[in-house]
């Protein structure tokens, strides 16, 4: 190999460090990887758990514990002046497949700027959008599919300058189902190219994604409130409307409340039916579940009887390479991992 030959190949084997940060409503998750030769390692995962945050017309107030949990976990992990990956998600994100019909891939940038307002329930000078196109099943169709993605720009803005007042720089910052979906394409290889569903249920609220085919069918964000009596019916259109909100759910978040437990399992079993009601001949193989209120075995026992289906604990770094010291603490928390995995993994973040 000449001189400049392994100087090229010094580069491309170079590590990267890759850093994703999961704020939940009670809990910090930080993971760091480390990307060598298209192969990860797990240099972290951390959980740092800080209280509650209080919801208000879809915006989040963050209480003044949540700074300093998030600059006390930096400086601890050595990590101030980092890049990393972030994410938004609840009734201030809209995630919704659409079609457009006679307008250039390369102009849809233009086109989705003053006509946008067709398919995104907000301002469009007051959101950030971004959209995936999708897989054309007929190539000489005039028709393009897409997944536009919106978030309002206070919310997004508010977590920026959040954590650039601790020193840390977000790069990134993207939807929490879709950060579910990198998890499971990137890390469990037995899932590409077939059905599933996972449901992410945190404290305050679900993320749950239908995934077929390597495209996403569903995103739902769901909010649990507890001084409410119930799910609300949000829009009917789950596959049109990929995103529900405004859901609630009856008592604490968590499926030790009984009530708490039926209305998760109702959600998800609606929004299965939903899927189902559109295309009838797909066939949902398993749902996966992570996130702070998924490690509990009725939860998954319920699941499974609603839905038919194997309900299974999803461990997102069952792939990736870890220290074999580490693995067993690591096993036992693996469950609150799976959205900042996704966001760690995101082709962007490493600045």
């Amino acid at each position: 190999m000449t001189k400049r030959l392994r100087k090229w190949a010094e580069v491309f084997s170079r590590s990267q460090t890759r850093v994703g940060l999961d704020i939940g409503s009670s809990t910090i998750k930080l993971v760091q990887l480390e990307q060598r030769a298209g192969r990860y390692r797990l240099k972290r995962f951390s959980v740092r758990r800080f209280g509650s945050t209080v919801a208000e017309k879809g915006a989040t107030r963050q209480p003044s514990g949540l700074k300093a949990a998030l600059g006390n976990l930096f400086q601890e992990c050595g990590l101030l002046g980092s890049p990393v990956a972030i994410s938004v998600s609840g009734p201030s994100v809209m995630v919704k497949r659409i079609r457009v019909s006679g307008v250039r891939a390369d102009a849809l940038d233009e086109y989705l700027t003053w006509e946008g307002h067709q398919y995104i329930p907000y301002a469009t000078n007051d959101i950030y959008f971004d959209y995936w196109i999708l897989p054309q099943p007929q190539p000489a169709s005039k028709e393009l599919e897409l997944l536009l993605v919106a978030a309002k720009q206070q919310v997004v803005e508010s977590r920026k300058t959040l954590l650039e007042e601790i020193g840390v720089h977000p790069v990134v910052c993207d939807v929490d189902g879709l950060a579910l979906m990198k998890t499971m394409m990137r890390t469990r290889r037995a899932s590409r190219g077939k059905s599933f569903a996972v449901a992410n249920v945190g404290a305050g609220g679900m993320n749950l994604i239908v995934v077929a085919d390597e495209q996403p069918l569903v995103v739902r964000d769901v909010a649990f409130e507890e001084t409410t009596s119930g799910l609300t019916s949000g829009d009917a259109g789950a596959v049109e409307g990929l995103v529900r909100h405004g859901s609630s759910l009856a008592g604490p978040g968590s499926p030790e409340n009984a009530s708490a437990m039926v209305a998760i399992v109702r959600e998800i079993k609606c929004c299965f039916e939903s899927v189902l009601e559109h295309d009838p001949t797909l066939h949902v193989e398993k749902l996966f579940l992570c996130g702070g209120q998924s490690d509990d075995p009725r939860l998954r026992t319920e699941l499974h009887d609603a839905l038919g289906i194997p309900a299974l604990p999803l461990n997102p770094f069952e792939e990736i390479e870890c220290s074999a010291d580490c693995r067993d603490r690591l096993w036992a928390s693996a469950h609150l991992g799976g959205v900042a995995v996704g966001l760690a993994l995101h082709q962007d973040n490493h600045g």
